[in-house]
């Protein structure tokens, strides 16, 4: 669900924009922030929990940093009034996030019964 929320809040405030509503498209990618750095740092601490138990996959590892990365590009689009600007960025640092996550999931053995 954390890893959702903020991307649904990108989409929403995307549609908000192409309807022509660029007020409450700004308003979601305010409300994104918070979002976005509870879900960065939520990873963070799953990053340091696998690493404690052992070896840490690459998806894992970049996980965090794309959030982040995503939270940079919310909170620098925002504060200088390009709410197109946000919505790109974080939609780039989520789509780069899935095409990992998939490629770690595709890249795995099946295991037989």
């Amino acid at each position: 669900m954390r890893r959702w929320l903020p991307l649904s809040i990108a989409l929403v405030a995307a549609a908000a924009q192409i309807v022509g509503a660029p007020l409450i498209a700004f308003y979601l990618m305010l409300l994104a922030v918070p979002v976005l750095a509870s879900c960065a740092l939520w990873l963070f601490g799953q990053f340091l929990d696998a690493r404690a138990a052992g070896a840490v996959r690459p998806a894992i590892a970049l996980e965090p940093f794309l959030s982040a990365l995503a939270l940079l590009f919310v909170v620098a689009g925002t504060a200088a009034g390009s709410v197109l600007f946000a919505l790109w960025g974080c939609l780039a640092a989520y789509a780069v996030q899935t095409l990992i996550g998939l490629s770690d999931e595709l890249g795995r053995p099946v295991l037989e019964r």
